[in-house]
């Protein structure tokens, strides 16, 4: 279909390096600082909306255009290389060949899909955005991606260097599940077509008329996760209304469906069996086992061992059920909650107030490192206090007790790191074979969220070049978190920790064996050197 379009996406500069120092790998050091002619570059499948200009996209790296607070460094800390014409981030190419640029519009959270509009009309009439039929199991749907062809078209001159010709790729296949809403409207199809791979996430479907059915979010061979058109829709329309990158609404917890929980666990919680057991028989509502504090259901008194039954009018059964009540509702918008609580005789209603965010599960998992951050800090203080009260009279049971709180405070943060690093890296999701490889990536990565900075290695020479010894360069600095307080700031370069010389993952083993104190950094700034202490305290 003539609205199936090639979308190509550059990430340059300083976004390639937020990039990499985000995903790429650990031990990764640059030699110099990228300039606008070192490009990374996706090209996948989108789709033009009714009014002729605006296009959606899955973009696999749509996140890198959100140009959050912190990121961006000093004016002039970038090379400026011959040859930087300023080539548009986003070119839209036509199925006549034709190539028209475009502009990121933004970024909605609740469905991963972007929205461009290009810089002139792409046909001369509207295209139809799928007036398609309430998708049903066994419709044929057309999978449509950008793959490479063996060799450029006819018409076209020989192949050169750094040249590579697409084609649109097409793939057949039915639906085999409609998921649905609490609302009823369709959320996610499920489609089985034969030669996908996970390389056609992102891919155009449409039915056999070339109406839009969705677009791909997922895909393994056997199985496709379809975004519905009418989720589709809503998308273009949120981001189109604001003009902007459009979050998704956050409640911040976890939990699991009440059925699916062991009685154990309902009873470490506080539950009597009698209380427990009609509602896992009835298979009613998500039983919570988190609520940190900083978390708009913390602040409308949610609390762990919780059990959610309803959302406004909308019964829930599962995670699911909950995780899709909420993305209907608005950022800003205040949801009434039905909520079960122990040896309380009957529900309470609570009134909660959503607050939004691009990713829920990082922005709860970061909530419950904060928490176990401070119980942390004041684990180590009890020990500290123990000691000295130990050198006075002798005892040491409360050094032992001390000492266990400070082990079992540790774990928490260990585990919770480790969520932080599950919902922004997807590490959960990786294959087996890459399990050592990541374990690696989260030693080197974790103790550098726990302060909220991202970075990335320096080559001897890459150092040099900004006026440092060795070390490694801040690309961000999470604008909440202990290392903004601390006052570092995008390109700076941490050069020593504690007086020594690192790597980059040598820095993660000196913060994790840090002491109760901050961690002293030596760090040139605008080739100047500073003293930053670095401390886990909340700002």
């Amino acid at each position: 279909p003539r609205e199936v379009v090639t979308v190509v996406h550059r990430l340059s500069g300083w976004k390639l390096l937020t990039w990499l120092a985000a995903s790429g790998p650990p031990m990764l050091e640059v030699d110099n600082l990228p300039s606008a002619l070192d490009v990374h570059t996706n090209i996948v499948a989108g789709f033009v909306h009714a009014d002729g200009r605006k296009v959606v996209a899955r973009l696999p790296q749509g996140g890198a255009e959100l140009d959050p607070a912190g990121v961006e460094p000093p004016p002039g800390l970038l090379p400026v290389a011959a040859g930087d014409h300023g080539q548009s981030e986003f070119t839209l190419i036509l199925g006549d060949g034709r190539k028209v640029s475009a502009d990121f519009v933004g970024l909605d959270a609740a469905t991963g899909l972007s929205l461009l509009e290009a810089s002139e009309p792409l046909f001369a009439t509207a295209g139809d955005e799928g007036h398609t039929e309430d998708p049903a199991v066994g419709q044929r749907v057309r999978l449509y991606a950008p793959a490479p062809v063996a060799a450029a078209p006819a018409p076209a001159a020989p192949a050169e260097e750094g040249v590579i010709y697409l084609g649109i790729d097409r793939a057949d296949g039915r639906l085999t599940e409609v998921t649905r809403a609490p609302s009823g409207r369709p959320f996610r199809v499920t489609a089985r077509a034969d030669g996908v791979t996970p390389a056609w996430t992102g891919a155009v479907a449409t039915n056999e008329a070339g109406a839009l059915v969705g677009i791909v979010a997922q895909s393994v061979p056997g199985e496709t996760q379809i975004v519905t058109g009418e989720m589709v829709r809503q998308a273009v329309k949120r981001v189109q209304d604001s003009r902007a990158s459009v979050p998704q609404p956050w409640l911040g917890v976890r939990g699991d469906a009440a059925f699916r929980t062991p009685l154990e666990n309902w009873l470490d919680k506080g539950w009597r069996a009698e209380t427990a057991l009609p509602l896992i028989q009835g298979r009613q509502g998500v039983l919570l086992t988190s609520v940190p504090p900083g978390t708009p259901a913390f602040a409308a008194g949610l609390r762990p061992g919780d059990v959610i039954a309803r959302v406004g009018g909308r019964d829930l059964r599962t995670v699911e059920d909950l995780s899709l009540v909420l993305k209907e509702l608005r950022v800003g918008s205040t949801a009434d909650f039905t909520v079960w609580r122990s040896r309380e005789p009957g529900p309470l209603k609570l009134a909660v107030l959503l607050e939004g965010t691009q990713n829920p599960a990082l922005s709860t998992a970061e909530a419950e490192a904060r928490a176990a951050r401070e119980s942390l800090l004041s684990a180590q203080a009890l020990v500290r206090e123990a000691r000295l009260g130990e050198q006075k009279t002798g005892a040491s049971e409360s050094l032992r007790a001390a000492e266990r709180r400070l082990e079992e405070a540790a774990a928490r943060l260990f585990e919770a790191e480790a969520r932080v690093a599950e919902a922004r890296f997807g590490l959960a999701r990786e294959v087996p074979a890459r399990a050592a490889f990541e374990a690696q990536a989260q030693l080197a990565r974790r103790p550098l969220q726990t302060y909220g900075l991202e970075v990335i290695g320096l080559t001897r020479r890459g150092a040099a070049r900004l006026g440092a010894r060795g070390g490694v360069l801040v690309v961000s600095v999470r604008p909440d978190s202990p290392a903004a307080a601390s006052g570092l700031l995008a390109g700076d370069v941490i050069e020593t920790v504690d007086g020594r010389a690192f790597t980059r993952l040598g820095f993660g083993r000196l913060a994790q064996g840090a002491g109760p104190g901050p961690l002293s950094l030596g760090v040139v700034r605008l080739k100047q050197r500073i003293n930053v202490a670095l401390g886990l305290a909340r700002p």
